[in-house]
């Protein structure tokens, strides 16, 4: 068998699989049969992974070669944080699925492995063809998920423009990498970092070139603005749990590649990188945030939203010091953790009512009382509450921001009118929730099941959690910080 380390070995393994079960599951008419294989698999890959970070984490870096294809397998302490990140997420959108989805379980929840499994492998390919593989195993999963309910025009629609801009966002990808082979003759990342990463390829045009078009592909992925059109329509589309990892993590491999080849390959003490990418990330989060307080369908303004958190982690990484890189693989965590509980509570709202509509889900704080603290807990985070989690992270990148001079202590300061752009509107949506009157939408609700209430409470106990005690999480990301700003 190759190896591909034991958790990537074991998401295919039980991706490869999951269509005998599926087979069964629709021969026997045993639908049941797909809810507890898709959470069961996602349930031991995140106890390898566990397993596997915990010794990435005491010194082991995982460099496995497959042999002709010159294909690589790196595993250090970012790709084993991601890989938690994303397993945890989709396990969190497994289980809320047994109650939600309806309807296909046979083919969601393999559609759901094969997404997981290509996050992961993009997460831990070492070189940019195995990156590429799985960058399209994810993106064709995507496709599909978010056409779920074909019959939904708007589901159509959705997947249709998706496709087309990632579709564009893979061609700059792969423009992007022919330039870099064409410099250094190897796809792989770290022998990039060496022939590319000096003095004498910070002064050729073509570098800069290269920069542009995989900064392009890859803000496409992570609706960066101004490529970020597909995402809030492919969030009221999607089935609640989908939008949970695309929002969560399925955007955030474009943000992992930009920490991997900006840092690794074009190092900011010889590329002259960060402002632009700083402008970037100031421009997306505004543009999330402004757009956000103009939403009336709950799903479109938690998806700007994820626009604007986007620009906190970019602005992070354009900082690039050891503190603002922290922050912003710090973010990256609470911030998939906080909209993947949204997401899910969203859809608990959108499950019981049939209505996506902020007024039509007025008051029902006082008639879902559980699953709205839930849902309050993650949009105080977000709004960047002290005590919960995402005050942290954001917290941490500001602080980068002002020690690096004049220029970034203005754009710190932008930053910090975003994110109380972002408290008004989450606010008032809380406020609505609870302190106004039940409207007519509520008067027959349908029941939420556990499969659905579990999901909300563990992530909204993470937020306190880490909110109350970050050491841990700030010591390893500034641990991962440390080691990736050491590379040449």
């Amino acid at each position: 068998m190759v190896d591909f380390t034991p958790t990537l070995n074991a998401l295919i393994f039980l991706t490869v699989l999951s269509p005998v079960f599926s087979l069964v599951s629709r021969r026997y008419s045993i639908p049941r049969l797909m809810d507890v294989y898709g959470s069961a698999a996602l349930m031991v890959c995140l106890t390898i992974a566990f397993q596997q970070a915990q010794t990435v984490f005491a010194g082991t870096v995982y460099t496995v070669s497959l042999g002709p294809v010159s294909s690589i397998i790196y595993v250090d302490g970012l790709s084993a944080f991601l890989a938690l990140i994303f397993i945890w997420v989709g396990l969190m959108a497994s289980i809320f699925s047994v109650g939600y989805i309806e309807e296909r379980k046979a083919e969601f929840y393999p559609l759901l492995l094969a997404l997981v499994t290509g996050m992961v492998g993009v997460v831990f390919s070492g070189d940019l063809f195995t990156f590429f593989v799985f960058w399209e195993m994810m993106s064709i999963s995507s496709y599909l998920l978010v056409a779920f309910r074909y019959r939904s025009w708007e589901a159509v629609e959705a997947s249709f423009k998706y496709l087309i801009m990632s579709a564009a966002g893979a061609a700059a990808i792969l423009f992007g990498m022919s330039l870099l082979y064409g410099m250094a003759g190897t796809l792989e990342i770290n022998k990039l970092a060496t022939a590319i990463g000096t003095a004498a390829a910070a002064g050729e045009p073509w570098s800069y070139v290269t920069i542009a078009f995989l900064v392009t592909g890859f803000g496409v992925n992570a609706a960066m603005a101004p490529f970020h059109s597909w995402l809030p329509d492919a969030h009221p589309a999607a089935p609640s749990p989908i939008s949970a990892m695309l929002s969560g993590v399925v955007i955030k491999t474009g943000i992992y590649a930009m920490f991997r080849i900006m840092l690794g390959v074009f190092p900011p003490v010889l590329f002259d990188w960060r402002l632009a990418l700083a402008l970037f990330a100031v421009l997306t989060m505004t543009v999330g945030n402004l757009m956000a307080l103009m939403q009336e369908d709950i799903k479109r303004l938690l998806a700007f939203s994820s626009i604007a958190h986007i620009g906190y982690i970019v602005f992070g990484l354009s900082v690039a010091n050891v503190a603002g890189v922290a922050g912003g693989v710090f973010h990256v965590l609470n911030h998939a953790l906080m909209k993947a509980l949204l997401f899910l509570g969203a859809g608990v709202f959108i499950h019981a009512t049939a209505t996506r509509n902020i007024d039509a889900l007025a008051g029902i704080g006082k008639k879902l009382p559980f699953a709205s603290t839930c849902f309050a807990v993650g949009a105080f985070s977000l709004a960047g509450i002290p005590g919960l989690n995402v005050f942290w992270s954001e917290f941490t990148i500001v602080t980068a921001a002002l020690s690096e001079g004049q220029t970034f202590t203005f754009l710190a300061a932008i930053m910090i009118l975003n994110i109380l752009v972002g408290v008004a509107y989450y606010v008032r949506l809380v406020q609505s929730i609870f302190l106004k009157e039940p409207s007519d939408a509520l008067k027959n609700l349908k029941p939420v099941g556990a499969s659905m209430k579990a999901p909300l409470l563990l992530l909204a106990a993470l937020a306190v959690m880490i909110g109350v005690y970050p050491t841990p999480f700030l010591n390893a990301v500034f641990q991962i910080s440390s080691i990736i700003m050491q590379r040449p």
